[in-house]
């Protein structure tokens, strides 16, 4: 039937009444912002001694941002930092990452001594992140005659202090030997390795150990049997959310993808020491996913924390961005994250726009809400132009959950499932405050912060640190610069933070978007920490201000990003990369085509040390006592990762591993949306090895035996180094490609 415009506009002021009516309801256990962010402080205070200091941000960015934050994790971890953590704050793929690490930590099937007093450091990491080298770095690039510490697979030997090579079955367990690996110890590791694709379906095997272009047959048919559910789900979808607005999860590759993450990172491995049957033919059979869908809760976390056992987990989602056509279309932008960035934890969920309540919104898991923050597809977007959204819902790639706003009486709540579309886009869908929406719709955290620092901000952590894993290879550091804008512009109070990392040359014109064709060259990344601050004295760039005066804001950031040095910098990493550089060049096509491995060891052996995994962090010496690096005023680490090295060696000389728009490897800034829907183990390796190489780093601010003062003194003569020796912008010369000269890499 065609309406007149007369009609048109009388329905739309019959709407407009609507929505005005009845007032805004109160919150079920709401609290004010203070007092919401205050809660388990003073809990916390009596447990440790002190209050909470040092916050951990692992940002969004998909699988990589996993891959990258598992390894971070276990640096610190194997450090001794994680024991010092106070916070841990989670966007996206970083959530899945600590998704992983507290269902190993409590769980009492995996973990019986941590439901009576925390694991230390080394028993975390000896025991879930024990891993060994897969077999072909070590009989291609590791030449096991001079390396000491190699072997091959005929003769591993379960005496070495580390895993040593993996055996030949991708499960990585080996019933036929009477050595180490016939008792499953690295089966947390492989685990991850071998179901990285979160994409794969449960009706089949869905562990794998290829790399991603040998694998492409196979994600090929799968990505098609997700097309053909997807469009029969369109029809079952069309009355429900599209001729009405009743937001019902229908969408199949929603559920594909929340399985791969459950699936992946919250699952139990199969041990099979105990069963031989959990691994046949090269596979390891799904792990149990049952105690982290039902026992790991927010109550749980919360008792834990208040034990002093586990940092506080806060989980980041997107809440209140325009997502219809019309108010997208009107709005373009992102609304300030003070706003949007919802918030869940043990002690209740909620944001600026909606308000802070003790309850979790919608009862849901952390299981739950580490999916919700990593739904990237939703009409909450603003990466791409508005006329997207429209397409999402109608195709169920709306990856978001709609849950109740309790705020809005119950009648608006019901007369809105009975308007039909696309009249409800006018009824409580947008706006800029609570009373606005009748639903509160949860998406991927990245669409408002995707640093996950805000949450550690507002709780005024004095340390904080940074991972910074989203894609960024042109190193336009746009992540941090949305951070540093909405802090200075739109922080929502009188008092204006002001965001400064003295060694980023000219970041203000970056973060201005004066400088769009330039970028920080990720393959000239000399500072394996960026020391920052955060400060309410605009002034203070140089961060030296450290001891701001009584109710002055002053936080000290540790930002390590998916980055490369050069062997200018003195880093032993740097070194290593420039040692592959040139033997790639002399063997010409004897080492590129892998057919002589002779050929390609002698870079690698001795650039690499195999370390096993949960070996404490090898200081020289006393740690007061160490001299300060004459580069950036720590000591770098010297175990540079065997793995890394390998996966380099024969990823960077070839085709499908190099970028054709800079030349360079792919790593360490692989595409975010190619890397999630295909990864593969061995990108899961060498991802986590450099978080792992960078996080072990901070043990000279942070690890056993520092103090605060010395912390302080040693963050003085880092970042007073930074700020002397900046890393300065170089113009990007390809769309997609790095900053800096074409082809610049390992030099």
């Amino acid at each position: 039937m065609n309406l007149s415009n007369l009609q048109i506009g009388a329905v739309l002021v019959f709407i407009g009444i609507l929505s005005g009516g009845c007032g805004i309801q109160p919150l079920p256990g709401g609290l004010k912002k203070e007092d919401y962010l205050n809660q388990g402080v003073a809990v916390r205070k009596q447990v440790k001694g002190s209050e909470p200091k040092l916050g951990l941000a692992l940002a969004g960015g998909g699988t990589k941002a996993a891959d990258f934050s598992i390894g971070v994790l276990q640096g610190l971890t194997e450090a001794g930092i994680m024991e010092e953590v106070d916070a841990v704050s989670t966007v996206s793929g970083g959530g899945y990452a600590a998704l992983w690490y507290f269902s190993r930590l409590l769980n009492p099937e995996e973990n019986n001594e941590g439901v009576v007093a925390p694991l230390t450091s080394s028993d975390y990491a000896s025991q879930f992140f024990r891993d060994c080298i897969p077999l072909k770095y070590i009989e291609k690039y590791l030449d096991t005659d001079t390396h000491k510490e190699g072997v091959s697979r005929h003769n591993y030997d379960s005496n070495l202090p580390w895993s040593g090579p993996c055996p030949a079955p991708e499960t990585n367990y080996d019933r036929d030997q009477n050595g180490v690996f016939s008792q499953d110890p690295v089966r947390y590791q492989n685990h991850l390795r071998g179901y990285q694709d979160v994409f794969a379906w449960n009706w089949r095997r869905p562990f794998g150990y290829k790399e991603t272009t040998l694998d492409q047959l196979r994600v090929g048919v799968e990505y098609a049997g997700t097309v053909l559910l997807t469009l029969g789900s369109i029809a079952v979808n069309f009355v429900p959310n599209v001729i009405f607005d009743w937001e019902f999860p229908l969408s199949t590759s929603r559920l594909q993808y929340q399985q791969g993450i459950l699936r992946a990172y919250g699952a139990t491995p199969s041990d099979c020491a105990q069963r031989n049957d959990y691994c046949v033919g090269g596979f390891r059979l799904q792990g149990d996913e049952n105690w982290v869908r039902t026992s790991l809760t927010f109550d749980k976390l919360r008792e834990e924390y208040e034990k002093g056992t586990i940092p506080l987990w806060i989980i980041n989602a997107t809440a209140g961005e325009n997502r219809d056509f019309f108010s997208a279309l009107a709005h373009p932008g992102q609304k300030p994250f003070q706003m949007t960035s919802f918030e869940l934890s043990p002690y209740g969920s909620g944001s600026g726009l909606f308000g802070y309540s003790r309850a979790v919104i919608g009862d849901r898991m952390p299981w739950q809400a580490v999916t919700i923050s990593a739904a990237f597809l939703d009409a909450q977007q603003k990466v791409y132009p508005p006329w997207v959204n429209i397409m999402l819902n109608p195709s169920t790639l709306n990856w978001g959950v709609s849950l109740s706003n309790l705020q809005v009486h119950w009648f608006q709540r019901a007369i809105h499932k009975v308007i039909p579309g696309p009249f409800y886009l006018f009824h409580l869908r947008s706006g800029d405050s609570a009373e606005k929406y009748v639903n509160v719709r949860l998406s991927d955290g990245g669409q408002s912060e995707n640093l996950g620092a805000y949450a550690l901000i507002q709780r005024k952590l004095p340390d904080i640190i940074l991972s910074d894993h989203s894609a960024d290879r042109s190193g336009k550091m746009e992540d941090v610069c949305r951070l540093k804008r909405g802090l200075e512009r739109e922080h929502g109070s009188a008092t204006h933070l002001y965001v400064y990392f003295p060694a980023l040359d000219r970041l203000n014109d970056f973060c201005d978007q004066k400088e769009s064709e330039q970028g920080y060259d990720i393959f000239h990344w000399e500072h394996p920490i960026l020391l920052g601050c955060i400060t309410d004295n605009a002034k203070n760039d140089t961060c030296m201000n450290d001891e701001p005066a009584p109710g002055s804001h002053f936080q000290r950031l540790f930002l390590i990003k998916p980055a490369f040095p050069s062997v200018k910098s003195g880093n032993k990493l740097g070194v290593a990369l420039k040692g592959i550089k040139d033997i790639l060049a002399k063997t010409n096509d004897t080492c590129k085509n892998e057919s002589n491995s002779k050929a390609c060891a002698p870079s690698a052996v001795p650039a690499c040390r195999a370390l096993y995994d949960g070996q404490p962090y090898p200081y020289s010496g006393q740690l007061g006592q160490r001299k300060a690096d004459s580069v950036g005023g720590w000591k770098y680490e010297d175990f540079v990762s065997c793995e890394l090295l390998g996966f380099l060696m024969q990823n960077s000389s070839n085709g499908n591993g190099i970028n054709g728009s800079d030349r360079c490897p792919y790593i360490p800034q692989n595409d975010t949306k190619w890397i999630t829907a295909n990864s593969s183990p061995f990108l899961f390796g060498a991802y986590r090895e450099l978080g792992r190489y960078y996080a072990r780093q901070l043990g000279w601010f942070f690890g056993h035996g520092s103090n605060a003062s010395q912390k302080r003194a040693r963050y003085r003569e880092a970042v007073a180094y930074q700020d002397n020796n900046r890393l300065k912008p170089g113009t990007i010369a390809k769309e997609g490609g790095k900053a800096g000269t074409i082809g610049d890499c390992f030099k």
